[in-house]
């Protein structure tokens, strides 16, 4: 028995040796075996995450969009890529996850995540009315426009300078299947759809 606990601690530790954490557990990132060119990640709960993976020149390699619910694990091959150095790059609503991959002769080398606040409006969508929070982000006139699916205007507005304004929207009369409210203020754009 004392074996058997000896042998699942020290293999406990080499994939733990591999893992790179961001924030409490939302995103786990990982060589997916050891001496691999594999990384995977795992997420704990409903996320959608933007991932891409970059040269070291900053030329995207791949763009993905994926959609977690509940728990998900998803492995990327990264075999076929020379040796040299990249950036994995994770984004939610809420943060930016950046992580440097070394690619060597058999394996990769993943770093540290450095994590990144991102403050953005925010919508949310209970029952029939959809909230806009602006959240503190946005800085002198906000336009407001939205879109249905066939990216025809349906509503288009300009607000006054106090970011910290929320709007609500009545969309149980609309026929659309789902809105795209686009947010610009101060040379930034944030965009949201939300499927009615």
């Amino acid at each position: 028995m004392k074996k058997l606990f000896n042998f699942s601690l020290v293999i406990l530790t080499v994939f733990m040796a591999n893992v790179a954490k961001a924030d409490d557990m939302e995103l786990l990132v990982k060589v997916a075996k050891e001496n691999s060119k594999w990384v995977s990640f795992i997420t704990n709960d409903s996320k959608q995450f933007d991932v891409t993976l970059y040269t070291a020149n900053d030329d995207v390699l791949y763009q993905d969009r994926v959609k977690t619910i509940g728990n998900k694990f998803q492995t990327y091959d990264l075999s076929s890529l020379p040796e040299g150095s990249y950036k994995l790059k994770m984004e939610s609503n809420s943060k930016l996850i950046t992580y440097q991959i070394e690619i060597k002769t058999d394996n990769a080398v993943l770093s540290q995540p450095v994590v990144t606040e991102i403050k953005r409006p925010v919508f949310i969508k209970e029952n029939n009315m959809v909230t806009l929070d602006l959240n503190g982000v946005c800085s002198g006139e906000v336009e407001l426009v939205i879109y249905n699916e066939y990216n025809e205007k349906l509503h288009d507005d300009v607000y006054s300078n106090d970011s910290k304004v929320a709007k609500k929207f009545d969309v149980s009369k609309t026929l659309s299947k789902e809105l795209t409210f686009v947010v610009r203020s101060a040379g930034q754009e944030y965009s949201e759809t939300i499927k009615l």
